[in-house]
C-alpha cells in the first residue's frame, strides 16, 4: 500500500495530468492513507498488548 501511495503522490506531482485524473489520484491516495493508518494502528495495538503481557509476566515472576 505504501508503494502504491508513493506512486500516487509522484503522479500528483506531475504537471501533465488532467484535473479529473488529479481528483481520482487524490481520492485513491486518501483511501490508501486511511488503510495504512489503520494497519499501523493495528500493529501498534498488537505491540502494546505484547508489552503489557510481558510486563504482567515479569510482575508474576517477581512475586
Amino acid at each position: 500500500m505504501m508503494v502504491e501511495l508513493e506512486k500516487v503522490v509522484g503522479k500528483l506531482d506531475e504537471e501533465s495530468i488532467s484535473l479529473e485524473e488529479s481528483i481520482e489520484l487524490y481520492q485513491r491516495g486518501i483511501e490508501l492513507s486511511s488503510k495504512c493508518e489503520l494497519k499501523l494502528k493495528e500493529a501498534e495495538d498488537k505491540v502494546n498488548k505484547l508489552v503489557q503481557k510481558e510486563g504482567d509476566s515479569d510482575e508474576s515472576v517477581n512475586e
